[in-house]
């Protein structure tokens, strides 16, 4: 009986392994006798779920290192010039959207953002052909972005009479939305948090859910007069439109949030029937073995970090205001983010950045206090050290702090660093290593005598792995949130 049973056992393996290997997580076969209905769907029975999730993938032609090849920068940089279209990439539509929702719909002289405008309905429009709802993708799954880019935005408009965006003809509706919650002297973290909680987020949750696309993508502010129904929309159903947009917009797991780790592992197990079509879900491919190694590395988070999707949010937005060359509104964003969270030494880092070029003494605190707490990757904070070594005059500590950042740097992996180019202060997506040897060799140059270790350094370093370098603030690598 023993080798009957054993047989019979093996003959359900085999067939479990078969059935499975035709079988995707989002679309069961109506044959199955033990697919059960779940919330109205099709989906396989409680005890067969972990076994068939595990060998879901098995026998196709996607090879193991497959997962590793989604890469959201590269396949924005990948897609041709010009208004986004069908022929784009998920990934690449979703990231038009967001930039749109995170930045301000004014050109720097005050006009209006028409290539934003335009790029944004145009990447809508594409998603909409795919099954993506317009309406559900910006008032679900980008109302944070919105608010977020909103008020550091307007905090900046309403505090300043100086500023070119003044004549706005939105400025004085905005103002009395925020006047009612918050007090003239208010700073970036209190417009923040009045965003996000307390009547004033109420009404711009109700001013996104209410209004027009079109008003929401031009921030049109509502009418006093005017009635805006309350949100009814689902928790459930905003964190599902957010893990869509992380899904597609964040190439690294550790940048997503808690909410869409877990709706992914859910998706990746069979567990989650998502209303999105299996052909959208399938442009990437997560292997479920890093979902659970994100969600096991998750809970070692403390409550006194920031949430890295929040982060993530912080440091795209800083990255748009530095674009638009307004440095002091960087970081004041981060200043907000480090008073919420003062024990995060990844805030302080991304603060201390931000003031480098306009106040160098007060960065050197900051940044020796981030080193002696063990920030990761420090080899970024060396660099970041020795420039402002540099620009308070003390060549020796910035060859020094250029060398540690030479030993301590990785072989992969870019960050943001300053650099001066025509008399102007920009930044670049450069490797570390790089941009140590490159500033060590120029320092070095103006030494008396001047010595040749950084310049053989620099001539290795050319021959074996040309500088790479990129003045496009997009181009964001892995160590953005380590500068």
């Amino acid at each position: 009986m023993d080798d009957v049973s054993s047989q019979e056992s093996d003959l359900v393996i085999v067939s479990l392994v078969r059935y499975a290997d035709a079988c995707e997580p989002v679309r069961r076969h109506s044959d199955c006798p033990f697919a059960v209905e779940q919330h109205g769907q099709l989906t396989c029975h409680e005890e067969c779920r972990g076994v068939i999730a595990s060998l879901l993938r098995r026998g196709r032609a996607l090879p193991a290192s497959g997962y590793q090849l989604f890469d959201a920068r590269q396949l924005r940089l990948s897609e041709l010039p010009g208004a986004p279209d069908v022929s784009w990439h998920t990934s690449s539509l979703l990231q038009v959207v967001v930039a749109a929702a995170r930045s301000s719909p004014l050109r720097q002289d005050g006009g209006l953002n028409l290539r934003r405008y335009v790029d944004a309905t145009s990447a809508l429009g594409a998603l909409g052909a795919r099954g993506v709802d317009p309406d559900y993708l910006v008032r679900r799954g980008l109302a944070k972005t919105v608010k977020l880019g909103l008020v550091v935005w307007l905090r900046r408009l309403l505090v300043r009479s100086d500023n070119q965006w003044r004549d706005w003809e939105y400025a004085d509706s905005w103002r009395v939305i925020f006047d009612q919650g918050i007090s003239e002297q208010a700073s970036t973290s209190d417009y923040i948090e009045a965003a996000m909680t307390g009547p004033i987020a109420d009404r711009l949750d109700a001013w996104i859910e209410s209004a027009p696309i079109e008003d929401v993508l031009l921030w049109v502010p509502p009418q006093a007069s005017s009635e805006l129904k309350s949100t009814d929309s689902a928790y459930e159903d905003t964190e599902l439109w957010a893990w869509l947009v992380e899904r597609f917009t964040q190439t690294y797991l550790e940048r997503w949030s808690l909410a869409s780790l877990k709706l992914e592992y859910a998706f990746v197990q069979g567990f989650l029937m998502p209303k999105f079509s299996t052909e959208l879900l399938a442009d990437r491919i997560v292997a479920r073995e890093e979902v659970a190694t994100a969600l096991a590395d998750r809970a070692m988070i403390t409550d006194e970090v920031v949430d890295p999707s929040t982060m993530s949010s912080f440091t795209e937005q800083a990255v748009a205001l530095r674009e638009d060359g307004q440095r002091n509104a960087a970081a004041a964003l981060f200043d907000a983010a480090r008073r919420l969270k003062p024990a995060d030494v990844a805030v302080q880092n991304n603060y201390a950045f931000c003031i480098l070029i306009d106040r160098p003494q007060e960065t050197r605190g900051l940044l020796t206090d981030a080193l002696a707490r063990k920030v990761q990757n420090p080899a970024v904070t060396w660099c970041n050290l020795a420039l402002v070594e540099r620009l308070l005059g003390d060549r020796d500590a910035a060859l020094t702090a250029c060398e540690q950042a030479y030993e301590t740097a990785r072989d992969d992996g870019n960050a943001f660093l300053w650099r001066q180019r025509d008399g102007d202060w920009v930044v670049e997506d450069t490797n570390p290593r790089s941009w140590a040897v490159s500033t060590g060799a120029e320092l070095e140059r103006l030494s008396d005598p001047p010595g040749n270790v950084w310049a053989e350094r620099l001539e290795r370093l050319s021959f074996l792995e040309p500088l790479e370098t990129s003045s496009d603030p997009s181009s964001r690598e892995k160590d953005e949130e380590d500068q």
